[in-house]
């Protein structure tokens, strides 16, 4: 076992999320002309490649198999999809926006965890996931009349995520991070090729829908600077995995945690910078009521001994 070095594990997880921000914008920046199911494959390959690698060079075992082989095939199709309306909603509202609403996670594995683990989980937890969601429904709409039908999407996928993020928690007994993160690739690889066929083969990519249309555009790897953005979300995605897994190795996991909230500002950052975005001030507030939930959650669960929401990461 790694020796606990807090300093250290801040350093990781901030460089994790500065990771996991770069490559939220080269997709989205690459999700303007190619498939995100395209981005999704090549960003899987590259990851692979790079944790064999990884792990060869530091003369550690790769584990393939899995000893929850249904639950394994659940969960990496939860997560693929899940992923997948996190990419919708990132092409379609604000960096920040998207972001924000990602980071309702928190909030869905408590409540999953008390539905399917068992785990106890007080009033002062269920209030403070409740004063979440007001700060879900200050971003969204307070009105209910002026709704964007896409921020539906990173709410989906922060349910789904945390859905997989509770079978990780059940699974991880007996398969490691890595494994299950493998896992994860190799579906990806298996999956969004055969998506993709199914969706031209129904005719999907002329369907009149602008959600569908956006999912199944033809493939293209004939673009010098395509494959080079490509080739930077595999680089940015290994990279933030290998320094989030050690972030949590090296730190208490209600230390490190909250330090993953650096990636709303650097949501808010580069979309201004490069997309010229601005932030309300009713999502400003909407998002400080989120982080505040979130961390107060994660103090809960040191105060009561749990860790429920903060033995994962969020990416």
């Amino acid at each position: 076992m790694a020796k606990e070095n807090n300093f250290l594990a801040i350093a990781y997880i901030l460089m994790g999320m500065t990771a996991f921000a770069f490559q939220d914008t080269a997709v989205r920046l690459l999700a303007v002309d190619i498939s995100i199911l395209q981005v999704m494959f090549a960003r899987s390959v590259i990851a692979i490649v790079l944790l064999v690698l990884f792990f060869y060079f530091t003369g550690q075992k790769l584990i393939w198999t899995t000893h929850y082989p249904k639950l394994t095939i659940f969960r990496t199709i939860m997560f693929i999809f899940a992923f997948v309306f996190y990419y919708i909603g990132l092409a379609y509202l604000s960096f920040a926006v998207t972001t924000a609403l990602f980071f309702t996670a928190p909030f869905f594995i408590t409540i999953f965890s008390s539905i399917f683990l068992r785990e106890k989980v007080g009033i002062i937890r269920w209030l403070t996931i409740i004063y979440g969601f007001a700060g879900v429904m200050l971003i969204v709409s307070p009105d209910f009349e002026t709704i964007n039908i896409f921020m539906i999407f990173p709410i989906l996928c922060a349910a789904g995520y945390s859905g997989s993020m509770i079978i990780i928690k059940y699974t991880s007994n007996e398969d490691n991070v890595y494994t299950q993160t493998l896992h994860v690739y190799i579906a990806t690889i298996i999956l969004c090729p055969i998506i993709t066929y199914s969706g031209f083969y129904l005719d999907m990519d002329n369907s009149g829908n602008e959600i569908l249309e956006f999912l199944f555009r033809y493939w293209s790897f004939n673009d010098a600077t395509t494959l080079l953005m490509l080739f930077l979300v595999g680089v940015c995605v290994i990279f933030g995995f290998v320094f989030i897994f050690n972030a949590y190795r090296y730190g208490k996991p209600y230390i490190v945690a909250p330090f993953e909230y650096v990636f709303l500002i650097w949501a808010v950052l580069l979309g201004w910078f490069i997309w010229s975005e601005t932030v309300s001030l009713r999502t400003i507030i909407g998002i400080l009521i989120i982080v505040s939930a979130g961390i107060f959650i994660l103090y809960r669960e040191k105060i009561k001994e749990q860790e429920i929401t903060t033995d994962q990461p969020l990416r």
